[in-house]
């Protein structure tokens, strides 16, 4: 129960790093804010238009983002655990 909180809590503080280390913020210079690592599940638009399209958002690819994210950090517990009994054993 313990590894699985720590886990989870690990995953959404990856997510929310990588959502804002590669967010891309271009509202000041006319441009569009995309948001989402590997794939953009948010956008905004932005600059002087004069038709304004409603904000973009993926259900989907959050999901996506968030399994990708959940199975990095699940992956790396794999190899960590295998490295650390190897060592013990050794």
């Amino acid at each position: 129960m313990k590894r699985t909180l720590l886990m989870l809590s690990f995953t959404v503080l990856l997510f929310v790093i990588l959502t804002v280390v590669t967010a891309s913020i271009e509202t000041p210079f006319d441009g569009n804010d995309n948001f989402g690592f590997p794939v953009r599940f948010y956008k905004i638009y932005g600059g002087k238009r004069s038709f304004y399209p409603p904000n973009e958002f993926s259900a989907v690819m959050l999901l996506i983002d968030v399994v990708f994210v959940y199975l990095a950090v699940w992956l790396s517990n794999v190899v960590l655990l295998k490295f650390k009994t190897k060592n013990e054993n050794a």
